[in-house]
């Protein structure tokens, strides 16, 4: 996933696409995750002048503790994102951009991935639909988020006579 500047001049006119498989070692270092494999970065680069687009796509399968039983599961990432390269940026320089990058001789997209992966690694995560015994919730139920819209919330017993207000002032417009 390196390439120099001079190998990418030759795709000037034409899109570049690649497809590696990448191990890479040391990248996390939280206890919930147990290892990360099968990590494929494939992707295109349109080559400009003084940029480069790259289009990338990222999939891995992320072994992970389940938060909620404790036992390793496997979680599909599936990652996309364009990255530009710019020659005309200095490495030093801040950019604001997250997205952008500079590029002096090769450009490498190892980091790249390795932050993408890092960034978009859940937090907590979890395949069981049922909450755990121990967390003193008998009784309680789940709730899908349409449920919730559809009801018309009910009105403070205080504020009774300003709805009828209300009404009243719309019946008579």
């Amino acid at each position: 996933m390196k390439w120099s500047l001079s190998q990418l001049r030759k795709y000037t006119s034409e899109k570049f696409t690649f497809n590696e498989t990448v191990q890479l070692d040391t990248l996390y270092n939280r206890q919930d995750i147990l290892a990360i494999d099968d990590i494929n970065v494939s992707g295109s680069m349109l080559v400009g002048s003084q940029r480069i687009n790259v289009d990338l796509q990222i999939t891995a399968t992320v072994k992970i503790i389940d938060s909620r039983s404790g036992k390793p599961v496997q979680f599909p990432l599936d990652i996309q994102s364009v990255e530009v390269f710019d020659e005309n940026l200095e490495e030093d320089e801040d950019i604001e951009d997250e997205h952008l990058h500079p590029v002096v001789h090769t450009l490498d997209l190892e980091l790249i991935v390795r932050e993408l992966i890092i960034v978009n690694l859940p937090t907590v995560y979890t395949e069981s639909d049922e909450l755990p015994e121990s967390s003193g919730t008998s009784g309680w139920t789940v709730v899908e988020e349409s449920e919730v819209n559809s009801e018309k919330p009910a009105v403070d017993p205080r504020l009774k006579k300003l709805e009828a207000l209300k009404l009243n002032i719309e019946e008579e417009e």
